[in-house]
Parts: C-alpha cells; sequence; structure tokens
C-alpha cells in the first residue's frame, strides 16, 4: 500500500515538473514611441504594474523617441531601476535625450540598424540649452544611472555636455551620439537586432508567451487630459469662466 502511494506520488511530482518545463516565459512589450510628457510617464507606470500583475519574466521597451520633459523621464528611470525583472530595451531608430537615459537605465540594450543613442542636453522649449543647473542635474543622473548598469560613466556625461573630452570618442563642441556599432564598441549596446524575437533569441529564449500591453479605454480617456496642450487649453477655459463669472 504504501509502495502505491509512493508511487502515485512520485507520478503527480514528474507530471508537475514535466507542466512547468513547459510553461512558456513571458515577456511584456511597451512601446515608448511619443514625446516624453506626462502621458508616456502614466503608460510606462501602468504597463510596469501589469508586467508584476502577470509575473513576467522580462519586460521589452520598444523605443522610438526624441525626448521630451526631464522630471518625466527621471520618474520612468527610477521605475526601471527598482523594478525585478530584467528590463531590456529596443532602439528601433531613436533615443535621444530622454529615451537616451531611460534606455541606460535599462539592464540590456539593443539597437536596429541604422539606430541612434544619445545627444542628452537639456534643451527648452525653443530648442536652447537649458540653464546649467537642468544640465548639471541631467549629468548627474546619466552618469549614476549609467554606474548602476555597469556602463561607462564618462561618456554617459558626455552625452550631455559638449566639455566634456574623452579620447577618441567625443568631438570638441559636441556631445556623444552613438549609432549602433558605435554603442556596440563601447558598450552602449549589447548587439545589433532587428526585431524582439532575436533580442529573446539573444537571451536563450527560443519560445516566450508575449504580451504588448495597450491601455484600456478609461486609461486612454485620461492619457488625453494629460496631453499638455489639452490640460493647458482647460486651464485657459476654467480661469475664463471664472473671470466672466
Amino acid at each position: 500500500m504504501l509502495r502505491t502511494i509512493a508511487g502515485i506520488a512520485i507520478l503527480v511530482m514528474t507530471a508537475l515538473g514535466a507542466f512547468a518545463q513547459d510553461e512558456e516565459p513571458k515577456v511584456l512589450v511597451m512601446e515608448v514611441r511619443d514625446v516624453i510628457d506626462p502621458r508616456m510617464n502614466r503608460y510606462v507606470e501602468l504597463a510596469l504594474d501589469k508586467a508584476e500583475e502577470e509575473d513576467v519574466d522580462y519586460v521589452v521597451i520598444d523605443m522610438d523617441t526624441y525626448g521630451g520633459a526631464l522630471n518625466d523621464a527621471d520618474d520612468i528611470r527610477s521605475r526601471i531601476l527598482d523594478f525585478k525583472k530584467p528590463v531590456y530595451v529596443f532602439i528601433n531608430k531613436d533615443a535621444a535625450s530622454a529615451g537616451a537615459l531611460i534606455s541606460i537605465a535599462c539592464d540590456s540594450i539593443y539597437m536596429q540598424s541604422g539606430s541612434s543613442i544619445g545627444a542628452a542636453t537639456v534643451v527648452t522649449q525653443d530648442g536652447s540649452a537649458a540653464p546649467d543647473k537642468y544640465q548639471s542635474y541631467m549629468r548627474s543622473i546619466m552618469r549614476s544611472t549609467a554606474e548602476a548598469k555597469g556602463r561607462n560613466p564618462d561618456i554617459a556625461e558626455a552625452m550631455v555636455d559638449e566639455t566634456i573630452d574623452i579620447d577618441s570618442i567625443s568631438q570638441e563642441g559636441k556631445v556623444i551620439t552613438f549609432s549602433t556599432s558605435e554603442a556596440i564598441r563601447y558598450g552602449f549596446c549589447e548587439a545589433e537586432a532587428e526585431d524582439i524575437d532575436e533580442i529573446m533569441k539573444r537571451s536563450g529564449v527560443e519560445s516566450f508567451e508575449r504580451i504588448d500591453y495597450k491601455l484600456e479605454t478609461a486609461d486612454r480617456i485620461i492619457q488625453f487630459f494629460l496631453n499638455p496642450f489639452i490640460s493647458g487649453l482647460l486651464l485657459i477655459v476654467i480661469v475664463g469662466g471664472i473671470y466672466f463669472e
């Protein structure tokens, strides 16, 4: 009787083990393909919350952005650094300014052919360089983020400050912007990749369950009102209403 029970227990454990081995790892993919602003800040927060809820094994950021607001980029950077599972970024053409900061915060960086990363000088709305206190803060968080991920902090800082001279890498009077091959050479890209499937294969994941994160209808409505133009317009309407009242 005891042998029979033991045999059944072994069979059950074997079946459970086989089921666990057959379960594919989960990969959540989010798109950062617009300006970094309060809308994108909230989108990334919700996407990472979803990743935790689904207990995914990897998060991949599909990125193509020229940057945006420093405070929102810093919020996103902090969430990525605090996230417990691996976060990869797939730069699909551009990761400039705030996009470069977010990319450097990720565990691994992959770039499509013809892509670029860098040019992280803080600028004002008219495109001119922001005052030095903003540049100083950007230099600091670029440096500390690179250090946290084992990348060259001097190069990260030189993506912000044109006065930093790094032999054979930076050009006088220009901030660093890397092509795909240059980013690989200097440790700011793991490899060139053409799609997310290739990225996962390079990580030893041949088959996986892909979860493409999309906002729910209610969240899309909230995103609409977080648009700086729309929120500014509403503020004008409210102030105008108070005035006429």
